[in-house]
């Protein structure tokens, strides 16, 4: 509590005022750079897309979905060594991106009453 209060008078002191997350960067520009790589992978684009890919996930480190469309852009150019590092990037941003599928026969069977 003690340090709270100091950081606190020490920002006010020194007309620092805290920064929050969506001021860490700028979500615009990585929102446009991984639109735009969208739209490459999907013109079949693979290379420009990887660039715009890697240009929104150095503004965002966090942004998963760079990540994965980033990972099946070096798939698509049979670079399977990158996709998988890639694809275990956008699985540390996101575990939604588990690179371990459950199968049908993995999935339990509804209960019986």
């Amino acid at each position: 509590m003690i340090r709270i209060v100091w950081t606190v008078l020490l920002m006010t002191v020194t007309g620092l005022s805290p920064v929050f997350a969506d001021e860490l960067f700028d979500a615009d520009a990585a929102k446009q750079h991984f639109n735009t790589g969208l739209e490459l992978y999907f013109k079949q684009d693979y290379k420009a897309a990887i660039k715009e890919f890697e240009a929104a996930s150095e503004i965002d480190p966090e942004n998963a979905n760079a990540y994965y469309f980033m990972g099946y852009s070096y798939y698509k150019l049979k670079d399977m060594k990158k996709a998988r590092e890639v694809f275990d990037q956008a699985y540390e941003a996101d575990t939604k991106y588990s690179p371990i599928r459950k199968s049908p026969t993995d999935q339990k069977p509804p209960a019986q009453e």
